[in-house]
């Protein structure tokens, strides 16, 4: 049986990132991805789900050695942000600090983060894919699994990174919470004529919003995420190119030139989700194994790289071989990500709720919602979340 100090399921973006900072503190790590990693180059075909890194994250990957290893080809850094209603004349528009830093966040596609952090990983420690775990023995002082291929384990850590449908965590019996906003998120790509440079975009309609990310400036292509009511998001889906740019066009609602559609479009479903407890024993969540938030703000990942961050502060080598310093190490863990989180998904879904519909009070409240936070401390707080 091979022994190692921290097991990760899940090779994906956190997970990836999680091996990365435990092997720089000197752990040995194996790492388990149940899909093939896939490999990008400069003329790749883009990968439809993209994300929001905000400047500390981006810091953080920087400090890892990461971000020197993602595509620089692929990647659009953006230094502002524009908000708006297009059933109002509210407005959000805010920018980065020049003088503590030069952007807010980097766009990038999520397989490339993937990717880059992999390579970082190179000869660091033991990696698998197209492998998952399939028992798991979580007594004492360590965890014992046994993987699809027949290879045993030991190790001293369980983190579950495998995203919302984990089986670590089922195997927990960590109870969850999950609220549907009966929406689903549409993504493409597409081409703006004349889009504002170094901005980030947001339009709140009836149905939901439509976040607008600058992906490759120089040649105006954005990716979309549009929140639509479930019972609108086949149409989108399947109707003619013409007919979806139109619709874009529309639910953008300024007018920045042609719209052209440049890819396939995809749609998930949009969900809340709270685990009740981030460990037990010695596993432990993160990433969307231990929530999932609303895309509003594009926070999900950031939330899932904050986990690491937090969890790799209260780790060292001595706390992994004691059982009651590890309970402590990740009580405090669980506290603070618990807290975090929580703050960062029911503001999303304040949002999303407010600006959705028209019903009783919100047409009101939203009608000067935008005019007032532009003025009240909320808005320090979303520029936080941009760029933080």
């Amino acid at each position: 049986m091979k022994r190692v100090d921290i097991i990760i399921s899940g090779g994906g973006m956190i997970g990836s990132i999680a091996a990365v900072a435990a092997s720089r503190q000197g752990l040995s790590v194996l790492l388990i991805e149940a899909q093939a990693i896939d490999t990008i180059q400069q003329k790749s075909p883009r990968d439809l789900r993209v994300s929001a890194i905000s400047a500390d994250n981006i810091n953080y990957l920087k400090e890892l050695g990461i971000f020197n290893h993602l595509l620089q080809e692929r990647i659009q850094s953006y230094s502002k942000m524009q908000v708006w209603d297009n059933r109002g004349d509210g407005e959000i528009a805010f920018e980065v600090d020049y003088a503590q830093q030069d952007y807010l966040g980097y766009l990038l596609e999520n397989n490339n983060l993937v990717q880059a952090a992999w390579n970082c990983l190179d000869g660091q420690c033991e990696t698998l894919q197209q492998a998952q775990i399939k028992t798991i023995e979580n007594e004492g002082s360590q965890i014992r699994v046994e993987l699809s291929n027949g290879d045993k384990y030991k190790s001293r850590l369980l983190i579950a990174a495998e995203g919302r449908n984990s089986f670590v965590r089922a195997f927990t019996q960590i109870k969850t919470k999950e609220t549907s906003y009966h929406q689903k998120g549409l993504v493409s790509y597409i081409k703006i004529e004349n889009a504002p440079t170094q901005t980030a975009l947001q339009a709140f309609n009836a149905g939901g919003p439509i976040g607008i990310l600058p992906i490759n400036e120089a040649e105006k292509i954005f990716s979309i995420v549009w929140s639509l009511p479930q019972s609108q998001a086949v149409h989108w889906l399947e109707c003619e190119q013409k007919t979806f740019e139109k619709g874009v066009k529309q639910a953008i609602g300024k007018d920045f030139g042609r719209i052209i559609l440049l890819s396939k479009r995809a749609a998930f479903p949009l969900t809340q989700l709270y685990a009740q407890e981030y460990f037990k024993k010695r596993i432990v969540l993160c990433g969307d194994s231990a929530h999932g938030v609303h895309p509003l703000a594009g926070q999900g990942v950031n939330l899932g790289i904050g986990d690491i961050q937090q969890l790799f502060k209260v780790l060292e080598p001595s706390v992994l071989k004691d059982n009651d310093l590890l309970h402590q190490a990740l009580r405090k863990y669980q506290r603070r990500r618990i807290s975090k989180v929580k703050e960062t998904s029911e503001m999303m879904s304040l949002l999303h709720h407010l600006f959705k519909d028209d019903e009783h009070i919100k047409k009101p409240l939203r009608n000067i919602g935008l005019k007032l936070i532009n003025s009240l401390p909320i808005k320090n707080w979303l520029a936080g979340q941009a760029g933080s």
